[in-house]
């Protein structure tokens, strides 16, 4: 029967937002005061036992223990990890004093986060070693964060700890440490400026501006969206499927919104506003049958969809129009729409971040004749602005040889 001796020690830290703790702030509150003499002497009554953990050194001090720590340790007894955390607004530093783990004889590639698959490293501050890890918004979630919060907190909580080294004994003797750390975020704060203010009888004035952001449009050939209509007069067969591509551009835009579509349409002119028009979209939903939504619309940052290609009768250009609306992730209003539609409060159009993006024209290719149907397949489409294949009349050419030297091999093979 396996027997197993497993050693625990657990620590916290809590860190308010903006702090930075270390080994004096997180560590006991007792301690030497400075500036006070100490008198040392020897007691075997004092220090035996010896109340200093982790091998700490116990010496006398006005007939009470006290304790010289190793390094990587600290507290009364030596029963405290050096540890420093820091609160930023972008990430969280988490670090033990490397000594710790050498004493507790625990290597490194055993420590780890909550999720084993994030490691610590090995970090140098103020002429001291730790193991240390740093979260922010991108890694908190993998690396087994715990987030809390409630109407005026946030927190975020992680550990540093050690896995138990496995033998093929029956017995284990390796010790686990655990370190728990914790940041807590107010949604709330005062803030103050730097310097005072003097009243003065003056007019103020303060000016807004309503900042943009930036959609574009694309066409493609086939769904991957591998291949798209680099020319704006591409001839499209009305028979093709055209692929539409919307996005937001903007690296600081990408972190704030989502994309919405409530409109599409199609005009023979540049004019989106004019009379005749084809709705292709309307209030978020396919109003066109052969529409097809190709992603979750308004749960990314971009928006596919597909449509038959048509031509409007007496126009041989087509415009394509989009009125597109950015959505905040975490508003109350979902960004996706429910199709089929159901009702909603209509919202004032100055709460709505939107704007109309445009495509075209658009050229339509001339249908072929009857007589040539079978020659224009799609792989002949592949680049819709290129023209006739160069090598079309050299192979017409080389077929007719073939059949007359066909000919000739029947002719002769009758003879004999």
């Amino acid at each position: 029967q396996e027997s197993t001796v497993r050693y625990l020690m657990l620590v916290s830290a809590l860190c308010l937002a903006g702090c930075e703790g270390n080994k004096s702030e997180l560590a006991s509150p007792r301690g030497p005061r400075r500036g006070v003499a100490l008198r040392l002497k020897r007691s075997p009554d004092a220090c035996l036992p010896n109340p200093c953990q982790h091998q700490g050194d116990c010496q006398v001090m006005e007939d009470r223990p006290f304790c010289s720590c190793k390094p990587g340790f600290t507290g009364v007894f030596c029963q405290d990890v050096v540890l420093k955390l820091a609160c930023e607004e972008e990430h969280m530093n988490m670090m033990v004093r490397k000594e710790a783990f050498e004493l507790l004889k625990i290597p490194r590639e055993l420590v780890h986060l909550k999720n084993q698959a994030c490691k610590v490293s090995e970090r140098e501050e103020e002429g001291e070693l730790f193991f240390a890890a740093t979260l922010t918004g991108e890694n908190h979630t993998a690396c087994g964060s715990i987030i809390q919060q409630n109407s005026s907190h946030v927190s975020y909580s992680n550990v540093i700890e050690s896995e138990r080294e496995v033998h093929r004994g029956v017995i284990s003797r390796s010790f686990q440490l655990e370190v728990h750390f914790s940041c807590i975020y107010a949604y709330e704060q005062v803030v103050k400026l730097p310097f005072a203010l003097t009243a003065v009888d003056k007019l103020v004035q303060f000016m807004v501006r309503e900042g943009h952001f930036n959609v574009s449009m694309k066409l493609y050939k086939t769904s991957s969206y591998l291949q798209p209509y680099h020319l704006l007069n591409a001839a499209v067969p009305v028979t093709d499927t055209l692929y539409v591509l919307l996005k937001i551009e903007g690296e600081h835009q990408l972190k704030y919104f989502l994309l919405s579509v409530e409109d599409c349409w199609a005009t023979p002119s540049t004019d989106p506003y004019q009379d005749m028009r084809h709705k292709l979209i309307e209030e978020g939903c396919p109003h066109d049958k052969t529409v097809t939504y190709l992603n979750a619309i308004g749960e990314s940052t971009t928006a596919k969809f597909s449509f038959q290609m048509f031509q409007f009768v007496g126009y041989s250009e087509v415009f394509l129009h989009c009125r597109v609306r950015l959505c905040l992730p975490d508003s109350p209003e979902p960004c996706a729409k429910q199709c089929p539609r159901h009702w909603r409060s209509k919202r004032a159009l100055a709460d709505d971040y939107n704007k109309i993006v445009s495509y075209g024209p658009i050229h339509l290719l001339a249908a072929p004749s009857l007589g040539a149907e079978t020659s224009h397949s799609r792989t002949d489409q592949q680049d819709l602005g290129a023209g006739p294949s160069p090598w079309l009349p050299g192979a017409l050419i080389l077929l007719c040889v073939l059949g007359v030297l066909a000919v000739a091999a029947a002719a002769v093979g009758t003879r004999r």
